[in-house]
């Protein structure tokens, strides 16, 4: 073994406190959480402090540490990262306006539309990168749009920059959805701190959470003005009792032996892609800007654990036939939220005890929300619905171990029944 990866293989096991040889033990209890991340105590502990009114407001502090970290000139603390967007569109994109969206992404990305009272027109993804088609993004913007938005997927970086060239030829802003970002990175610049405006999340499937909250994050004077009046508009959060309780659940119930009791509950909707109407935005919870807050102070070692499962589960599904692992852009340092890899034969399932899922099971032109919004003629592109149909993902997580790679290994070696 190559010092590299002896270094990667020891970390894995001083962070797990486990055997890097320990066996897969079939036990059908066991589930994996698909996505999680840490909520340390003392970050439970200042939630529920915040929530009961026993602590002082911390929203400027984390606006402060948001602004510093994402290089904007202010950031607006949201009740969640649709509500940022909405937000934004609103703003940008001109009453009865039309803005570019990927043809492949969160279904939130249709609750956000409705929200802004936005048409939409469509631009297809590279199932390789998960990145944008270039040509097509030049082609929606011939078609005509006020604004494009860039989502990374998973923590893998979309071609932001690549898309901002275009878009600053022919005048149109470019709005950065990194809810997803996860601690990714593109030429060294961290996710989310690219576009003209920028969305964070913090909702409890993100890489880094406070139980639910978002951002709005802008880099231009006259947008640092609009941001200003906006917080003060947007509507009082709340105190945040239910994010810190639903927070200390995931605490208690995450467990891979623990997991499938919340899983199994069909009205939880756990891993299932679900549509939620539009709200009117709030500003972020009392109790979730003080998770938040402590939150940020471990992101690092989230970004650096994530990163070191995903090398493992790289080196596995390189030596398999059946799946590809999507490859970040040139430039572009995944957060890895999950590993993403494309069943290249048609040939595997999910497997739900392991935590591994397709992606998306529909495009955004397939989203029968936004169809009244999209535009005559739009369609989703080969690449968006080849991920559709082929994308899996993988979970990256704190509580991923040794024996979950060896459990990947055999799935791959499982074709489809």
């Amino acid at each position: 073994m190559g010092s590299a990866r002896l270094a990667e293989a020891t970390s894995f096991d001083r962070d797990e406190g486990r055997s890097i040889d320990r066996p897969l033990h079939p036990v059908s209890w066991r589930r994996q959480a698909p996505v999680l991340s840490r909520v340390s105590p003392r970050g439970l502990l200042a939630g529920y402090g915040a929530a009961v009114g026993l602590r002082a407001s911390v929203h400027a502090e984390v606006s402060s540490a948001l602004k510093q970290r994402y290089r904007a000139l202010d950031a607006v603390l949201t009740d969640s990262g649709t509500s940022a967007l909405i937000l934004a569109l609103r703003k940008i994109v001109r009453p009865g306006g039309t803005v570019a969206y990927p043809a492949y992404g969160c279904i939130d990305l249709t609750t956000a539309a409705l929200g802004a009272g936005v048409r939409v027109r469509l631009y297809d993804l590279d199932p390789a990168t998960l990145s944008p088609d270039l040509d097509s993004v030049r082609a929606v913007v011939s078609r005509g749009v006020d604004a494009i938005v860039v989502a990374h997927l998973y923590g893998y970086p979309a071609d932001t920059v690549g898309v901002t060239k275009i878009a600053d030829d022919h005048g149109i802003p470019v709005i950065e959805d990194a809810a997803q970002g996860a601690g990714g990175a593109l030429f060294g610049a961290l996710l989310g701190s690219i576009g003209h405006v920028s969305i964070l999340s913090f909702g409890r499937g993100k890489g880094t959470t406070a139980g639910g909250g978002g951002a709005l994050l802008v880099r231009t004077p006259a947008l640092a003005d609009w941001a200003s009046s906006v917080r003060s508009d947007l509507e009082i959060g709340s105190r945040g009792g239910t994010e810190v309780v639903s927070l200390t659940a995931q605490r208690l119930l995450s467990h891979p032996y623990l997991y499938r009791l919340p899983s199994s509950i069909p009205g939880l909707k756990i891993g299932e892609m679900v549509y939620r109407p539009p709200g009117s935005p709030r500003a972020m919870s009392s109790a979730s800007a003080a998770v938040l807050r402590w939150a940020l102070l471990d992101e690092p070692r989230q970004i650096s654990s994530r990163r070191v499962r995903a090398n493992n589960l790289l080196a596995r599904v390189s030596r398999s036939t059946q799946v590809q692992a999507v490859r970040p852009i040139p430039g572009g340092e995944p957060g890895f939220l999950r590993f993403a890899l494309i069943d290249t034969r048609d040939s595997l399932t999910p497997c739900v005890e392991l935590g591994i899922l397709r992606g998306y099971p529909m495009t955004l032109a397939q989203h029968a929300q936004l169809a009244p919004l999209i535009a005559v003629g739009e369609t989703a592109g080969p690449g968006s619905e080849f991920l559709r149909d082929r994308l899996f993902t993988v979970p990256t997580h704190f509580r991923v171990n040794q024996s979950d790679l060896v459990g990947l290994t055999n799935w791959l070696e499982t074709p489809k029944g």
